[in-house]
């Protein structure tokens, strides 16, 4: 039995999706809020090129984000991403 991990990024992103105080700390702060994560540089610059008008919805977010809609959406759902502040 194979369980596919969640990404990093898809958790950080489905909890600021949710989450508006930590949504302004990594549009405020991304570099503090990246820091320590299992994030690749390429999605270090998106990440840090993220404005309020992307977390308008999913998909706006994923496609800014570079993520498939789908791992946002495991993101979304995972347990971390709904009970964890960044």
């Amino acid at each position: 039995m194979s369980i596919d991990r969640v990404s990093d990024l898809a958790i950080l992103l489905g909890h600021a999706l949710q989450c508006e105080a930590c949504r302004d700390r990594l549009l405020r702060e991304p570099d503090r809020v990246m820091m320590g994560r299992k994030i690749s540089n390429e999605q270090r610059v998106l990440l840090g090129q993220l404005r309020p008008e992307d977390f308008e919805n999913s998909a706006a977010l994923a496609a800014a984000a570079g993520l498939d809609v789908n791992e946002l959406r495991d993101g979304l759902n995972h347990p971390r991403a709904r009970m964890r502040h960044l």
